[in-house]
């Protein structure tokens, strides 16, 4: 008995009237979710900040995810211009105090003591 051709009192008496309804099951969707990115990698200058993405389905970690929708989990980033360094050698003096033509007699500017103290000195001797 179709309803579309009979109205429901010419039915009464026949098999049993179907279920209008009936449950389905559909497939969670899968998204994907991202942490917030990291502190950039450098202090100064271009660095790198990460985050995490996963695709998550009905709550649990999923592969299904469009991965041509993946949000970006890397990026540059740059904080703020790096100054620009003072080379060592430039800062590089003798001590007045240490006797630097007796450290280089010596050959004492392997120790790290005396390369310090004669700092200029070591470092032309070694040029």
């Amino acid at each position: 008995c179709y309803r579309a051709k009979y109205p429901e009192p010419m039915c009464a008496g026949s098999s049993p009237k179907p279920e209008e309804r009936t449950a389905c099951f559909e497939r969670p969707c899968s998204k994907w979710f991202s942490t917030s990115w990291s502190q950039c990698s450098k202090t100064c200058g271009s660095g790198v900040r990460v985050r995490e993405v996963k695709c998550y389905q009905a709550g649990e970690i999923s592969h299904s995810c469009d991965s041509t929708l993946k949000p970006q989990d890397r990026q540059s980033c740059e904080v703020k211009a790096c100054p620009i360094e003072t080379p060592a050698e430039a800062l590089c003096q003798d001590k007045a105090t240490a006797n630097c033509s007796l450290v280089l007699k010596l050959k004492m500017c392997t120790h790290s003591f005396y390369n310090k103290a004669c700092c200029l000195s070591c470092k032309m001797k070694g040029q």
